[in-house]
């Protein structure tokens, strides 16, 4: 396969290269992985949400119902104050140091979306990373369509070898699409995801791979902390105390108990063979990063963080907080509803393989 690719990219313009990239990202987990891809639900997999609030609402003219009803919807609640409150181990900071020439080649991905004013402020945040420039794989990945961020990057005087690549404009264009693209494209052994606001702290990378390295190989990502540092409005006070018990104390814990991670959007630092080997992310799941870290659960892997933080900006305004929170809570939905489906199927099949068995006996 990777020597057809080489051979039509030697014989193609880059524009076909592109195309023929963007339909694979699109198609990928769709044609390799059908049972972990939110575009391969089965249609009777949408009345899901329907089904379950019809029983809600039946519930309640029945009083025994109503208590399990009040039962189910405080489960979440009481999941997380227990993993909250259960004691694990404390976070031990990796301690083994890499050579200089030991270090493998990193990749950073950064996908732009009209974001031409943050331009400057996240290739300067890239630059400022403790790690060898030559050693650097960066890749951002922009829309072919989108003049302003294009022009922001072209103005600009960079300090590191950058690779700018036009996403195709075809559908379904998301975020996980252009991750896809841009995945295809990597050179290095691990990869960082970072988001257009994002400033890394410097070691970063060091901290990542220094928890690969002291790990076993079903390590597949680390997550490192996203923090809210600005104090303009209330809005951005409540992300800061969000995100402070999110990925300083939930995550932590969930890490601690060896249970799947629901990964934040960013700064996830993977193994490159494993995520290309999961499929890469899901671009018809809007949440692609709590997704991701699901389906990595599945396959038998598992996620950590680390002691680094990464910090962002609070949405500045009601409008784009409500526009992100809706796309959340449709990205958790399907992907609720996936993995519902996904324990019926897993369940359907043990117990057709249980009747064969006995059926032999």
């Amino acid at each position: 396969m990777r020597a057809q690719r080489r051979a039509f990219a030697l014989s193609a313009s880059i524009e076909d290269v592109l195309v023929a990239a963007a339909d694979r990202a699109s198609d990928r987990l769709k044609r390799e992985r059908p049972e972990f891809s939110a575009a391969t639900l089965n249609k009777l997999a949408y009345f899901i949400p329907s089904l379950f609030g019809v029983g809600a609402l039946a519930a309640l003219f029945n009083s025994v119902s109503t208590i399990v009803l009040c039962a189910l919807a405080v489960l979440p609640a009481a999941f997380r104050i227990l993993v909250v409150v259960s004691p694990t181990q404390g976070r031990r900071r990796a301690s083994c140091t890499i050579a200089h020439e030991a270090l493998p080649i990193y990749t950073v991905i950064a996908p732009l979306c009209r974001e031409a004013r943050v331009v400057d402020q996240l290739l300067s945040a890239i630059e400022r990373l403790d790690y060898p420039a030559e050693k650097l794989d960066v890749i951002v990945i922009v829309e072919a369509d989108e003049p302003a961020t294009h022009a922001a990057i072209t103005r600009r005087k960079h300090r590191l070898p950058i690779t700018v690549v036009p996403a195709p404009p075809a559908g379904p264009r998301t975020k996980p699409k252009a991750l896809n693209i841009a995945l295809e494209l990597a050179r290095g052994s691990f990869v960082a995801i970072y988001d257009a606001e994002d400033r890394p702290e410097s070691r970063q990378l060091r901290r990542a791979l220094e928890a690969f390295r002291s790990a076993g190989d079903d390590l597949a990502c680390v997550q490192a902390a996203l923090c809210i540092d600005t104090d303009t409005t209330w809005l951005a006070r409540y992300f800061t105390a969000e995100y402070a018990g999110h990925f300083d104390v939930f995550l932590p814990k969930l890490a601690g108990f060896g249970l799947p991670l629901p990964l934040g959007g960013s700064s996830n630092h993977f193994r490159t063979a494993v995520l290309r080997e999961a499929g890469g992310w899901d671009p018809y799941n809007v949440t692609e990063d709590a997704d991701l870290g699901m389906r990595l659960a599945r396959l038998g892997y598992r996620c950590g963080v680390i002691e680094s933080t990464t910090f962002e900006e609070a949405p500045a305004t009601a409008r784009r907080w409500l526009g992100q929170r809706s796309r959340w809570l449709k990205g958790w939905m399907r992907l609720s509803r996936n993995q519902f489906v996904l324990c019926f199927q897993t369940l359907g099949h043990g117990l057709t393989k249980h009747r064969n068995m006995i059926a032999t006996i």
